[in-house]
């Protein structure tokens, strides 16, 4: 039988563990939405557990018993103080995870001084059992002090980050971390009253234990009343994952530490692919005109991936600080406007481009032609001009209709805009009127170039049910002449396509004084 006092300490110890129990249970289910949860819920049950068994050795008196519940309080307090360590780090880094090489060496020593006090029968290095005023009782050995000092050094680092987050944090984050860090002070003091000066009011109890509830219910209140699970990472985990731009996150030497799923489809890889990758080798399989940007510091740039059907993003580029310090990473977004650049160009061809024929307006030839003469006046470099026009054209619409006639118009455009090259300015100049301004371009290369487009226009009625479409073209050169314009060139080049008409059509002919 046990005595009062005895029992009102087993309830005490009971007492404690129902509400870490509670407040695991509660965390627990605050994980299902957000996985920085997980490491509270394993403290919070982890401390339920060692308060149980710090009762439960309260009660018993068999010495095999005892001997059980003594080995498996330490893997209790382990991993009471492993998620005290990693809700420490994950909250003051603000990670949705910690590090594999953290998480698995502490799994490591943990599961080695487990299996220490595991196999104490063996060894007695851990402790050895002694009858002292009919009880058995621990006396510690050598094996013991490497746990205690390894729990010294989990609880330090916990604490040494916390302080960090404190110093680094403002307003209502402040407050979660105060609560964090007196919740964390009083079991450290206690501890080290307990070892280190052998302060121990209650012989019986176990006092690092019963201090232990104490960080539990403050961790409880700072984290699920001030909403630490949800109000912190909601950013990340919902937010940044449900944003439609793409958002990438390293640290300062560029290692890849947080990726959302937008900008994974958008680099075509997974989390776990993207995860401590070097930001240099994802944009340079990706997009090297990304990694260009990244490598020369642009804070903004517009990139056009792919070239049938291109997609176009805006990639920006911030550095992450505090208070102005120095960048502790970088942040990219990834922003896929290719539907505002697709509008900008349908706006863009609307301004240039004569709606029938796609081929650029007389505005926008006048805009280039004069590029190109100026060019021209400064180079000596050869400019060609070329006009054709369609020969007998209102024959073709009184015979077949205006629906005909505009088709032949089309047809006529988009062949010629095939047979010119890139640089070349290819324009509906007006009614059944085209024009081509060549620069760098020689009088007998362009004369080449009407030939082709000539027999082009005449082998059209194949593709227009016969209705027979021939075009007489004018070409004219210029390297520079004094007191040229380029109005007197489009007069030369339009004299010189009427010259064709009167010659008998379906020919071409060069401008002659």
């Amino acid at each position: 039988m046990i005595n009062a006092g005895r029992a009102a300490l087993v309830l005490l110890m009971l007492f404690c563990s129902g509400v870490g129990f509670a407040v695991a249970r509660r965390a627990v289910h605050s994980q299902r939405k957000v996985a920085r949860a997980q490491s509270f819920s394993m403290m919070a049950l982890s401390a339920a557990v060692w308060m149980l068994l710090v009762g439960v050795n309260l009660l018993i008196a068999n010495p095999a018993l005892k001997e059980i519940v003594w080995w498996l309080i330490p893997f209790a307090i382990l991993n009471t103080l492993m998620g005290l360590f990693f809700f420490s780090m994950e909250f003051s880094f603000r990670l949705k995870r910690v590090p594999r090489g953290i998480l698995f060496s502490t799994i490591v020593i943990t599961l080695v001084i487990t299996l220490l006090a595991a196999t104490n029968s063996l060894h007695h290095q851990f402790w050895t059992v002694v009858f002292i005023d009919g009880e058995y009782v621990q006396k510690m050995g050598p094996f013991f002090a490497y746990q205690l000092i390894y729990t010294y050094l989990l609880t330090l680092g916990s604490l040494v980050m916390l302080v960090r987050a404190f110093w680094l944090s403002s307003g209502v984050v402040r407050r979660q971390t105060l609560l964090l860090l007196v919740g964390i002070l009083i079991p450290v003091l206690t501890s080290v009253a307990v070892d280190a000066f052998g302060w121990n009011p209650v012989p019986v109890l176990d006092l690092p234990a019963l201090s232990i509830v104490v960080p539990v219910v403050l961790f409880s209140r700072a984290t699920l009343q001030f909403n630490t699970f949800y109000l912190l990472p909601v950013a990340s985990d919902l937010i940044i994952k449900n944003m439609l731009d793409g958002v990438l996150a390293t640290d300062v030497d560029g290692y890849i530490i947080f990726s959302n799923p937008a900008v994974q489809a958008i680099l075509g890889k997974t989390e776990a692919q993207l995860s401590g990758c070097t930001l240099d080798s994802v944009l340079e399989d990706w997009q090297p005109e990304a990694l260009h940007a990244w490598k020369a510091g642009k804070e903004s740039t517009q990139l056009t991936v792919g070239e049938e059907d291109p997609l176009f993003y805006h990639l920006s580029i911030s550095k992450i600080a505090v208070d102005s310090s120095e960048p502790v990473g970088f942040l990219l977004k990834l922003n896929n406007n290719t539907e505002q650049k697709t509008y900008e160009k349908r706006l863009n061809d609307l301004a240039i481009c004569d709606p029938l024929t796609g081929s650029y307006n007389r505005r926008y030839f006048y805009e280039m032609a004069h590029t190109y003469f100026n060019q021209m006046e400064r180079s000596g470099r050869p400019l060609s001009l070329l006009m054709l026009d369609l020969d007998h054209f209102k024959n073709i619409n009184d015979s077949y209709g205006h629906l005909k006639g505009d088709l032949v118009l089309q047809k006529v455009a988009a062949l010629c805009r095939v047979m010119v090259r890139t640089q070349d300015i290819f324009s509906r100049y007006g009614g059944e009127e085209f024009i081509l301004a060549m620069p760098e371009t020689s009088l007998q290369n362009a004369l080449a170039v009407a030939e082709r487009l000539r027999r082009g226009i005449e082998l059209l009625r194949y593709e227009l049910d016969g209705i027979t479409v021939t075009a007489s073209i004018g070409v004219v050169e210029t390297t520079g002449e004094a007191d040229l314009t380029l109005d007197m060139l489009l007069s030369r080049v339009d004299e010189a396509m009427y010259a064709s008409k009167h010659a008998g059509r379906n020919r071409v002919s060069t401008w002659k004084e």
